[in-house]
């Protein structure tokens, strides 16, 4: 379902077979204040192939064959993604057909936080000269605000506001304390820059959601930006990640501060203050709990949308500690080869390698084998059965020497040489616990850079095949970010943390999902996932096992899993509950 960010939701999908009863309700982690069913029916196969018709005739078509020649499955996938996701080029008609006008009689009647809460003081940013239908158009969307508690702070007035009783007058030599004086510690200060507008209902959903968060001292919210009249480039933001603030500085313009937590700039200038520049500090370098508020709080004139920061982040230096590379085979020696030869391109060269032979028959890979044990640094352990990446690795974790353990598949090829020393970096930081790399096709193409909670209805990588060149949605891929799991095809984590929670789980999680399954067991125990794009290998994905293999294995582990994270699954909290989780492109959801 579409995550309602304007007031209304809607879900079109299959029910299975004899359902009886159907339950609606939000991820644990976001209770509504309430909503209300407006509509609800069962739809035909052919209601349900016209509505495709309309949106998207072609696809509508090959479903329409696909159903015809009896690949009913195949085609219910393809509608699927059809009603699931809509392009971000068309968030303008997404965003209007999700809109709903407040019902203040009604609906919104029970919230008590919408008219008594903390003081809002609005505060104009510097943005240079301003003109004056841009302060008009910010003044007017503060008026139509449903929330009363507010007031607007004007550095040395402005004759274009009139005598407003709203109004607090600063005069322009004063200190940047100036801007909040007369309000209480958990009064919130909200920065605006002219020509931007918010919502009607921002003073109060801002309120709302700092009063169930009372140790929060820093808020931030979504936004979009307006180009002729029509609204564009959604920035739809993943929860609170500080690597990924300090690395590109996400959290944009609609951003909110308590009282309490602007202490420390009161002497600044009122100039420094009012910097733009100087609030992306203020959130870089926070390091308690940011609140997200997963609503469009702010719309942008999008001409006069800045540039949002780049902070270049201190790459993580690798101490004297060495890692123990752990590398899963069976036959296929030509790929091992590839994938050892580009270890040697390495630096620095402080590791050691395990590799496990999973009962290798090709003569051809055990002479490979048997050169590599012959070379300093280099074990081989011989572990027959059937194929189990979970228990070989664990296996093999038991006999690693390194402070840093990497998990590698024989289908890798390094592609740059500090790509350890950036994984192992990352690994080593007391706060996180798994850390995974930028992977690619041969083509160049993305196949990896973090993994989805709820992607396809499990997990999944998104926007696999993208050109070299795509930066990402919010330029994610071109930074290390928080994520909430990463592929086990590259892994590191610290010995220490992987013994902790009993490494992979080898009988739920044979071959796939153990990867997932593994950083969400660390962040239980509050280390994070990190993705790092400083890391960058090539990936022939599934090469060894071939893609049959995982069909056939795969029910079974995804039942495991959805008994163990049902939870997790529909709320990844660095992907905003408003994108698809049906299309393999960054999307709109519905």
């Amino acid at each position: 379902m579409s995550a309602a960010l304007f007031g209304i939701g809607e879900w079109i999908g299959r029910l299975p077979h004899g359902t009886r009863h159907i339950e609606v309700a939000p991820p644990p982690s976001c209770p509504p204040a309430g909503f209300s069913l407006m509509t609800g029916r069962i739809l035909s196969d052919r209601a349900v192939l016209a509505l495709a018709r309309n949106r998207k005739p072609a696809r509508a078509g090959l479903a329409t064959a696909l159903y015809a020649v009896g690949f009913a499955p195949a085609a219910d996938a393809l509608l699927t993604n059809l009603f699931g996701a809509t392009p971000i080029h068309r968030y303008h008609e997404w965003r209007e057909r999700s809109r709903r006008e407040l019902d203040l009689a009604g609906l919104e009647s029970a919230r008590d936080s919408w008219t008594v809460g903390p003081h809002i003081r609005v505060v104009l940013l510097d943005g240079g000269e301003t003109a004056a239908d841009a302060l008009r158009a910010t003044v007017s969307s503060l008026e139509r605000q449903a929330y009363p508690n507010w007031s607007l702070a004007l550095v040395d007035g402005n004759p274009i506001l009139g005598a407003d009783q709203r109004l607090v007058r600063v005069d322009g030599n004063a200190r940047a304390e100036a801007l909040w004086r007369g309000l209480g510690p958990s009064d919130i200060v909200l920065p605006i820059s002219a020509g931007d507008t918010i919502s009607e209902y921002a003073m109060g959903a801002l309120a709302e959601f700092a009063a169930t968060r009372p140790a929060h001292t820093l808020f931030y919210a979504d936004e979009d930006s307006i180009d002729a009249g029509r609204h564009v480039a959604p920035e739809l933001k993943p929860d609170w990640s500080p690597i990924f603030q300090k690395s590109r500085s996400f959290v944009g313009r609609a951003l909110y501060a308590r009282c309490r937590a602007l202490e420390s700039h009161g002497g600044l200038s009122l100039a420094e203050m009012l910097r733009p520049s100087t609030w992306d500090a203020l959130f870089a370098a926070e390091s308690g709990p940011v609140g997200h508020i997963r609503r469009v709080l702010l719309t942008k004139v999008w001409k006069s949308a800045r540039p949002e920061g780049r902070v270049a982040i201190a790459k993580q230096a690798l101490p004297v500690a060495t890692a123990t590379l752990i590398i899963p085979t069976r036959n296929r020696a030509r790929l091992m080869a590839a994938c050892l030869a580009s270890l040697e391109k390495t630096r620095p060269r402080n590791f050691d390698l395990l590799i496990v032979d999973n009962g290798s028959t090709e003569a051809a890979t055990r002479r490979l084998l048997g050169r590599a044990a012959k070379q300093a640094g280099v074990r081989v352990l011989n572990d027959e059965g059937p194929f189990n990446f979970s228990a070989l690795c664990n296996r093999a974790a038991r006999h690693a020497e390194g402070r840093v353990l990497v998990f590698l598949n024989n289908d890798t090829e390094v592609l740059r040489p500090d790509w350890l020393v950036n994984l192992a970096g990352w690994a080593l930081q007391p706060d996180i616990g798994a850390v995974g790399a930028r992977l690619v096709y041969p083509s160049g193409r993305l196949q990896h850079a973090g993994l989805v909670l709820g992607l396809g209805g499990y997990a999944a990588h998104l926007d696999i095949g993208a050109p070299p060149e795509y930066p990402g949605y919010l330029d994610r891929f071109t930074v290390p970010r928080e994520v909430s799991a990463v592929t086990g095809a590259c892994l590191a984590v610290e010995r220490s943390k992987f013994q902790a929670i009993g490494g992979f789980d080898a009988d739920r999680f044979p071959i796939e999902l153990g990867d997932v399954d593994l950083c969400l067991r660390l962040a239980e125990r509050g280390w994070k996932t990190v993705m790092t794009p400083d890391a960058l290998l090539m990936h022939r994905e599934s090469a060894t096992r071939g893609r049959s293999d995982v069909a056939r294995r795969y029910a079974t582990e995804r039942r495991h899993f959805r008994e163990r994270w049902m939870d997790s699954i529909p709320d990844d909290p660095f992907f905003h509950p408003a994108l698809s989780l049906t299309a393999r492109r960054t999307s709109l959801d519905h």
